[in-house]
């Protein structure tokens, strides 16, 4: 069975505890997939100049916006970022009744990217991913090894306020967020929004999805109903009554917790561990190596005023370090640094590597690792401390130190002989070991 899954999540200020937006997301790929962070510069560009996105070429925008992103190691887009004017962007694949277009076009990456470097205000951001999808369309196979698929949801925020779009195929619909909103791989747009495409109602009834005399429902007219939704829906339902619980106090530190979570304290809450994969959670671990799980994560607090601090943390958020970067930062090697295989001068890579490790046993291994990795959180934590921006000398410092105590957990946990009775997907994570070269 493959599972996909992402879960991007937004908290306006209306609903945050110092009246700040909120953006996060989980980034959730295929096993091995590597997904560094990356920063481009803002571009002047000719005349006439073409752009090679993933698959095919557009005309280049005359100048384009310094962006930060996070992005698989082979694709040109972004699963989410961030540009210099403070708008950030994260996709998800949905699924629709209309099959996904067969020949390729722009990857839902390569259209959230794009925006980026393109789009001043997440308004104009919108407008600069609808006017390309109606131009070139969405399509390009977006997994390695494996053919995948799919329409996109697209979650837009800046410091004053956020879109959802939902796309099927060229046509499309946005809602302006009210308060909180998280997006999964299902379509959350129902009978209700601002701007659309045209002709969507029309076509829904020409296809027979809906009837005429009930109301319309986006949602219910356009989603295909089938595994990879039941595995959405959930996650869905999950992540927004966690974000409403927590509506006028949410924080960074809200967020974080969200993107931690296995249905904790719900029916569907893991049995043995976290790291059984059995559940398709929030925070996403893979039970087969054709499944995904979450390669990266982020969250970013919109200043108005000054520039925000983009949290970064490399595969499974709960393993995971919170790191503190910008779009103006220069990142070190190790940061941007990720190939096909495994490479110890690459920070996703180790951080993955540790992951396979302590999933062997996650109960007892976390109990070790999770106190060192709380210990730096909160050391980065206390450097940006009031909105203070770290340099690229701490943020290079801190690379090491993260790395360091990541090789130090792995070494410690490979050398321990005790056995272990925890049900883990041994063998899954030795196949993904295996074709990763660890």
């Amino acid at each position: 069975m493959e599972l996909y899954s992402c879960d991007t999540m937004v908290a306006l200020g209306n609903s945050t505890k110092n009246g700040n937006v909120i953006f996060a997301k989980n980034s959730d790929r295929p096993v091995t997939e590597a997904q560094p962070l990356v920063v481009f510069p803002a571009e002047e560009h000719e005349e006439g100049e073409m752009l090679r996105c993933t698959y095919i070429e557009i005309p280049q925008a005359a100048h384009t916006y310094r962006v930060i992103g996070s992005k698989p190691y082979w694709i040109w887009g972004f699963e989410h970022g961030m540009n210099e004017h403070n708008v950030a962007i994260g996709n998800e694949a949905v699924w629709a009744r209309e099959p996904e277009e067969k020949e390729d076009g722009l990857l839902g990456m390569d259209l959230l990217r794009l925006a980026l470097e393109r789009g001043s205000t997440a308004y104009e951001a919108l407008h600069v991913i609808t006017g390309l999808l109606e131009g070139y369309g969405q399509g390009g196979n977006a997994a390695v090894g494996m053919e995948h698929r799919y329409h996109n949801a697209f979650l837009i925020a800046d410091p004053k306020e956020a879109w959802i779009l939902d796309t099927c195929g060229r046509r499309w619909v946005a809602r302006r967020v009210q308060d909180v909103a998280g997006i999964s791989n299902c379509y959350s747009t129902e009978e209700y929004w601002d701007e659309e495409s045209g002709d969507v109602k029309e076509y829904a009834y020409a296809k027979g999805w809906i009837s005429k005399e009930v109301p319309f429902n986006f949602a219910k007219a356009y989603s295909a109903m089938s595994l990879k939704h039941r595995a959405a829906h959930p996650r869905y339902m999950r992540l927004n009554k966690l974000l409403r619980e927590n509506v006028g106090s949410i924080t960074l530190d809200t967020i974080r917790n969200i993107q931690r979570d296995h249905f904790e304290g719900e029916i569907l809450e893991p049995r043995w561990s976290p790291a059984d994969g059995l559940h398709v959670s929030i925070c996403m671990h893979a039970m087969l190596d054709t499944a995904s799980k979450t390669a990266a994560a982020s969250q970013v607090e919109l200043v108005r005023e000054g520039t925000p601090i983009w949290w970064n943390a490399f595969a499974v958020p709960c393993m995971s370090v919170f790191a503190p970067y910008t779009v103006h930062s220069v990142l070190p090697p190790e940061i941007s640094n990720a190939g096909a295989k495994y490479s110890k001068e690459s920070a996703w890579w180790q951080f993955e590597r540790l992951q396979y490790a302590i999933e062997k046993d996650y109960c007892r291994y976390m109990g070790w690792w999770r106190k060192e990795a709380d210990r730096l959180e909160h050391m980065f934590w206390e450097q940006a401390e009031n909105g203070r921006i770290p340099t690229d000398r701490e943020i290079t410092e801190n690379t090491e130190r993260m790395l360091q105590a990541v090789d130090a957990a792995y070494e410690r946990i490979n050398g321990d002989k005790e056995a272990s009775g925890q049900p883990q997907h041994f063998e899954m994570n030795e196949t993904a070991k295996r074709r990763a070269g660890i």
